[in-house]
Formats: C-alpha cells, sequence, structure tokens
C-alpha cells in the first residue's frame, strides 16, 4: 500500500458579497399616533461555531483516503510547483476544511492517456461521486489541468464533500498530481433554539417569484394549531446550515408563529429564500443561526398549506 504524507491545511474561507440582499422576515412595527418614534431594539445574531473539530477533521481524511490514484503513484516529498501550492478552486462557505497530498506520477505508456486524470482515475471514481467541471490555469508559475467531484454525504453534520484533482508537467515528462479533499462539517444544532408549540401561525406565499425582483403578490394564510404545530415540527426537525449567501433577494415564503395565550414565549419568525435552501429564525430582536432545507421538507410541507393562488411559491416548492 503506498505511504501517504498528508499535509493539513485548515482554512477558514472568508465569503465577500457585493450587493447581496439577505431577505429575512420583517417583524411589524406599530406606530402610535403623533407620539415619537419608538426606539428600535438592537437586532442580535447568534452563529455556530464553524472551527474545525475532530470529527470534521476525520470526515476530511475519510474523503481524501476514497481518492483513486494512477498506478505508480509516489509521493511527492519536494516543494510543490507553484501552480499547485494552492487549491484549483475554493467554495465561498464558511468553515470549509481543506486537506490535500501531492504524487509524482509517470507518463503512461498508452498516448490515450497521456494525462492521468484522462485514464485510471476517471475509471475508477468513489460510488455515488459526480464530476462536477473542471478547468485549466495558465501563467508564469506555470500550467495545470484539473477537475472537481462532488460526494455523497450523510447525516446533518456533513454538509459539504468534494474531491478535486489537478496536474501539471514536469521537464521529465512526469507529472505533479495534488489531491484536495474539502469538506464542510456543521456543528449539531442546540435543542434550545427549537420553537415551542404555538398557538397559531401566519404562513405568507407570493404569487410572483423572480431571481432579478423581489417577489410580489403576498398570499396570507391563518393557520390554526395543528398545522401551525407541524409547521413548527419541521422547521425544529431541519439541521443548521453551511454559512452560503444568495445574491438575489427574492423570499419563498414567511411564517410568523403565535405564542399561546397568556404564555411568556416570544413570537418566532422563519423565512426562506428562493435560492440556498436557507431558512433564517428570528425570535425577538435575535437571529437565530440560519438551517438548512436542502431535503425540502419545509417547502413541500408549505405548497401544501398555500392556496393555489400563491402560485410562486408553490410551483418553486414543486420544482424542488
Amino acid at each position: 500500500m503506498l505511504a501517504r504524507c498528508m499535509d493539513v491545511r485548515r482554512r477558514r474561507i472568508a465569503v465577500i458579497v457585493v450587493g447581496c440582499a439577505l431577505a429575512l422576515a420583517t417583524l411589524p412595527a406599530v406606530l402610535a399616533g403623533s407620539s415619537p418614534a419608538p426606539s428600535v431594539p438592537a437586532v442580535t445574531s447568534t452563529a455556530p461555531d464553524y472551527t474545525p473539530s475532530a470529527a470534521g477533521e476525520q470526515f476530511a481524511a475519510q474523503v481524501l483516503a476514497s481518492a483513486p490514484l494512477p498506478p505508480g503513484a509516489q509521493e511527492w516529498t519536494a516543494t510543490p510547483p507553484a501552480v499547485l501550492a494552492t487549491p484549483m478552486q475554493s467554495i465561498g462557505v464558511s468553515g470549509l476544511i481543506d486537506i490535500h497530498e501531492l504524487y509524482l506520477v509517470d507518463e503512461p505508456a498508452s498516448p490515450a492517456l497521456s494525462n492521468p486524470l484522462n485514464g485510471y482515475v476517471r475509471a475508477h471514481l468513489p460510488a455515488g461521486s459526480k464530476e462536477m467541471g473542471g478547468g485549466s490555469m495558465f501563467g508564469p508559475s506555470g500550467d495545470a489541468t484539473g477537475f472537481f467531484l462532488s460526494l455523497p454525504t450523510s447525516g446533518p453534520s456533513q454538509s459539504l464533500a468534494m474531491l478535486l484533482y489537478a496536474t501539471t508537467a514536469t521537464s521529465g515528462g512526469q507529472y505533479v498530481l495534488r489531491v484536495d479533499a474539502q469538506v464542510v462539517w456543521v456543528p449539531d444544532r442546540s435543542s434550545s433554539e427549537a420553537i415551542p408549540p404555538p398557538a397559531g401561525a401566519q404562513l405568507t406565499g407570493f404569487a410572483t417569484l423572480s431571481a432579478a425582483n423581489p417577489s410580489s403578490g403576498p398570499v396570507s394564510v391563518q393557520l390554526g394549531e395543528a398545522d401551525s404545530a407541524r409547521l413548527a415540527a419541521a422547521v425544529n426537525a431541519l439541521p443548521l446550515a453551511p454559512g452560503t449567501f444568495c445574491m438575489e433577494d427574492s423570499l419563498l415564503f414567511t411564517i410568523t408563529f403565535q405564542p399561546p395565550p397568556f404564555s411568556s414565549s416570544p413570537s418566532y419568525s422563519v423565512s426562506e429564500d428562493l435560492c440556498g435552501a436557507t431558512v433564517e429564525v428570528s425570535v425577538g430582536a435575535t437571529h437565530l443561526p440560519a438551517l438548512s432545507d436542502t431535503g425540502c421538507s419545509l417547502r413541500h410541507l408549505v405548497a401544501g398549506l398555500l392556496p393555489a393562488r400563491a402560485a410562486g411559491t408553490r410551483s418553486a416548492a414543486a420544482d424542488c
């Protein structure tokens, strides 16, 4: 078995979003005649800790170990070629863990396999993986080609798993191969953030949705205790979402959960954007960590509770 020397690089990827408007649930404001405008309480946010954990690093190591290597690949111990000093790409999410290995690969004998990525590797990809694209880099630091794979994940903590291959030729007719595993391990959700049983809820969908314009034609329905409890349970079952952002400003739906009469529980506001399958939750003036609806469970439930005139929301949920 080929001994592997792992160079672990942990990186917190800072996402820079220009002109990004996050669609959040709007809390109602009460205006009292000519009295002075009330002061607006500061909105606070809580965020999960995406610092790479031992479990996340172990997951990254498992993904990297699943990467097939061309026959005869040998550990590369020298300084990496400048063009392979960094990954060919990085996903803009919080908590990204990147680990990689470097190998020296002899040029295959068959001309049809002149690049090891076009031969053995592609013929032995991990089960369930999908090629997501590839690319080339050219410049003073050298030339490189590569491609990227997405791998299946399981469980709410495994948010992302990718393998990235990149090669550059040496002057001796060999290749230096860089293999990266990039994963996002989302921490467990706190049980204290669950929505308590509501007395009712107001659900709002939209007649028209657009990736270029704000949602229009709001359609609101007042839900009874049973349907409100189903919605709250669906939100409570969602895992935390990785820290991604959308460029669009298009709400898919909003929900305002009403506490039981004489209860000290505050109201909870929930919204989901058209893109990203990310659910925003606010309690009072506090934004809780975002949740992930990639399985579309909340979207489908919402669509079933809205009338036909909320066609934009219902159609988007059906396509999920």
